[in-house]
């Protein structure tokens, strides 16, 4: 193999590397089980070829990998022009060239936090009204991650039941999947129809390709700054809306959390403290938590769905469970409590885990920009 080949050959494998990180990063906490084994397989092997600079098990490795990350996450129709919108957007709103010193930008990846902060959301909408047609569309997404989207059936046949696929839930027909934007109420499997497509074929139905099966309109998830200086000079406070590295948390594998991501909760449980969920509020050491105005807003506002709740099989199954967080540790929990993968089920996290408190929603323009609370 020559020089020019094996140059070619390392772009490949910084390229395929750099897919699979993403695709992990992005879908690792949703997407099925045997997608996420096959990514991480093919990452291992790529990474050892590399490693011996083994030239003709680099090709096969890299088509492997390649392969592995587009099953996890595969490309979404106009997915291109979409992300270089919120790359302009994004470069617009970070006009400061040091950011990457100060500042880093995250995107919401679940609605673990919702509804203080977004994941991707959709809204019922029958058809496109002028605002989502050219150019005004460009201008909606740009400004407020917004578009009409409507899926139809892709071949003809009965629909089935709604089945989770990847990080939403999708009609199959025909054994092809259909996937729709939808949102359960807290603790239940009944659809809200506010927060949901509107459905104009349901299970049983018999349709044929092309038929309407869902529309509305869809909300990218929130994208916040987070501070990476503060915390070199102050001590993290309750209440805090954090952002942490998933690496050092103890025991990560037996839940299933990838190691290379990151997540975003609420600093709830300090270092010291003994905490505990009693009557849908925070505990700590025996006292319930009123402030920051945050936990006040979680009980009360029944936009969050009455608080905390303890969750059978965490840490916290139960009222009477306690849950002690050690020194150099800090408890993370999701506002979205009944949709969160947080501190009730891997506990404490070390604060050396820490990348900083997010502390503005820089887009879309929506009714989260500004300062995050």
């Amino acid at each position: 193999m020559n020089f020019f080949e094996r140059h070619r050959l390392k772009r490949a494998v910084r390229e395929c590397r750099q897919m699979l990180r993403l695709a992990l990063n992005m879908r690792e906490d949703v997407a099925p089980r045997a997608a996420v084994d096959a990514a991480l397989e093919a990452q291992a092997k790529l990474r050892a070829a590399w490693e011996v600079r083994e030239w003709p098990a680099l090709e096969g490795a890299c088509e492997r990998a390649a392969a592995a990350a587009e099953a996890l996450y595969p490309p979404k129709p106009g997915a291109k022009w979409r992300e270089n919108i919120e790359v302009l957007a994004v470069a617009l709103s970070l006009a400061m060239a040091c950011k990457c010193y100060f500042v880093q930008p995250f995107k919401i990846p679940t609605g673990s936090m919702q509804p203080t902060l977004n994941g991707i959301i959709a809204h019922p909408q029958v058809g496109k009204t002028w605002s989502d047609r050219f150019p005004f569309s460009w201008v909606k997404i740009a400004l407020f991650g917004e578009y009409y989207q409507e899926v139809r059936a892709k071949v003809s046949g009965r629909v089935g039941e709604l089945r989770r696929y990847g990080d939403q839930e999708a009609l199959y027909i025909a054994g092809v999947p259909h996937p729709v934007r939808l949102t359960l109420r807290p603790g239940g499997t009944e659809m809200d129809p506010d927060k949901s497509m509107v459905f104009h074929a349901k299970p049983g139905d018999w349709v044929e390709k092309g038929d309407l099966l869902a529309s509305g309109r869809v909300v990218r998830g929130d994208q916040v700054l987070v501070d990476k200086v503060r915390y070199h000079f102050a001590r993290p406070e309750r209440g805090d809306i954090i952002v942490f590295d998933t690496g050092p948390i103890p025991g990560r594998e037996m839940w299933r959390i990838p190691g290379d991501t990151f997540y975003i909760k609420r600093l709830a449980g300090l270092a010291g403290e003994t905490i505990s969920i009693r009557g849908r509020k925070l505990v700590a050491d025996g006292k319930a938590v009123e402030g920051p105005r945050a936990f006040a807003r979680l009980s009360e506002d029944p936009a969050y769905n009455g608080g905390y709740v303890p969750w059978p099989g965490s840490k916290l199954p139960t009222e009477e469970a306690e849950l002690e967080v050690g020194g150099g540790e800090f408890l993370p929990l999701g506002d979205n409590t009944f949709s969160s993968q947080d501190g009730r089920f891997f506990g404490p996290v070390p604060e050396k885990a820490l990348v900083g408190p997010a502390f503005f929603v820089y887009w879309p323009f929506g009714e989260h920009w500004g300062r995050v609370e």
